[in-house]
């Protein structure tokens, strides 16, 4: 499960400014025929709340092995996914890319860091393709 947290759908905007043109839905491509070639199936969310990020973590729990969360300025403090991912102990991979205004310091003062299994930081799909890497 790929989940794309707030502001992802803007990436295209952000991207002109640094001349990587890339949007959310090449790096979801990108993810799918990697996600192909790994034999892996991947179901990607973009998801503007936390609210939003347990729900659709909660309903699916039974039918996940593994998650690739990109939650932006919500890593801050999202302390009830925190303790969903502590609860439910599905590997996790969080990633971040830094493209995006206060990316770093995000990345940086994540409370997620601590429980789950690999952290990424990078430009583009980089990140994400690292994390799906993850689960080989």
């Amino acid at each position: 499960m790929l989940i794309h947290g707030p502001n992802l759908p803007l990436m295209g905007k952000v991207s002109v400014a640094t001349g990587t043109r890339l949007t959310l839905d090449k790096v979801n491509k990108s993810l799918r025929k990697r996600a192909v070639e790994l034999n892996l199936e991947l179901k990607i969310f973009q998801l503007y709340s936390e609210e939003d990020i347990l729900k659709t973590i909660c309903r699916r729990r039974n039918e996940i092995s593994g998650i690739i969360i990109s939650p932006g300025a919500l890593c801050r403090n999202a302390y009830s996914l925190r303790e969903l991912l502590a609860i439910l102990r599905i590997p996790t991979i969080e990633v971040h890319m830094q493209e995006f205004p206060f990316s770093e310091e995000n990345f940086n003062q994540s409370v997620l860091k601590d429980i789950v299994k690999n952290r990424y930081w990078g430009c583009g799909v980089e990140p994400y393709l690292n994390g799906l890497n993850s689960f080989i």
